[in-house]
């Protein structure tokens, strides 16, 4: 909770900021912040946002928004279209500050923005550090705060309270996101080794996963951030993904934790995230 609203105020503070210094729109109209997403429109974590999002900005100030819908449509060819649509929409009305939510948003911003809005700012959110370390710099007026999901302070929180743990079953999913949180864990559960046997459940079908779960006894602890696809295509929120593990877990007295994120789920112990 502390981490969520700690980014809300500053993302709160970067849109203010870049409204200060943004142009004045024509005579009768008001100023339009732009807002696109990396998933649907559904998306808890989304609606929980835009809400946060809504109650800061002046009644003068209008708020739009646009989804990629991402992994549910992916492609270069989608994106082109998509670019097409968007330019196209807001050609007369081009929105005076573009807040861009997670990574793909940000990379499809990155990757368009000579076709779309080059000359507005850009506020990212929800866009974890190690995703911005893994690309160029970014240009000057493309700034926000980075979020860093910590992913072994929450093991070993997990640990620290379940001491008799002796296995350690990470969940993840099968889509691009899914896999780049699958590399990030496999390299943290490392840190563990001498304390727990790791098994990762990465890619899999949810009934598989689940079936592999209630096999459990109370010796085992799940971690999973959650996943947007499982192994046979099926599309979740992360939110849904773990409270299926979780409920699965309570039934079997297994202990379940999840990243911290804006997407709590009843019955998963959240742990913690960093920011700056």
């Amino acid at each position: 909770m502390m981490c969520r609203a700690k980014h809300g105020s500053m993302l709160r503070l970067w849109v203010a900021c870049c409204l200060l210094f943004a142009p004045a729109a024509p005579a009768g109209e008001n100023r339009n912040v732009l807002v696109l997403y990396s998933n649907h429109r559904l998306l808890p974590a989304n609606l929980e946002f835009e809400a946060g999002l809504r109650e800061t900005l002046a009644e003068s100030t209008e708020l739009s928004a646009e989804f990629l819908d991402y992994p549910r449509f992916d492609g270069e060819s989608y994106m082109r279209a998509l670019t097409r649509f968007l330019r196209e929409k807001y050609a007369l009305r081009p929105p005076a500050v573009l807040v861009v939510g997670g990574e793909v948003a940000l990379d499809f911003v990155l990757s368009h923005r000579a076709e779309l809005f080059p000359r507005v700012a850009v506020i990212h959110a929800a866009v974890p550090r190690s995703f911005l370390q893994s690309r160029p710099p970014l240009p000057p007026d493309v700034v926000g705060v980075p979020i860093e999901y910590d992913f072994s302070g929450t093991i070993e929180l997990a640990l620290r309270w379940h001491p008799r743990a002796r296995r350690l079953l990470v969940v993840t999913g099968a889509s691009a996101q899914d896999r780049a949180w699958e590399a990030e864990l496999r390299g943290e559960v490392s840190r563990f080794q001498d304390r727990v046997s790791a098994e990762f459940l990465a890619g899999l079908p949810t009934d598989a996963v689940l079936k592999r779960l209630s096999e459990l006894s109370s010796d085992a602890v799940v971690f999973t951030p959650g996943y947007f696809e499982d192994g046979v295509g099926r599309l979740f929120s992360p939110r849904e993904a773990a409270g299926l593990i979780a409920a699965c877990c309570r039934s079997r007295s297994s202990a379940s934790f999840s990243r911290s994120n804006p997407a709590r789920t009843s019955g998963v112990h959240h742990g913690c995230c960093r920011g700056l």
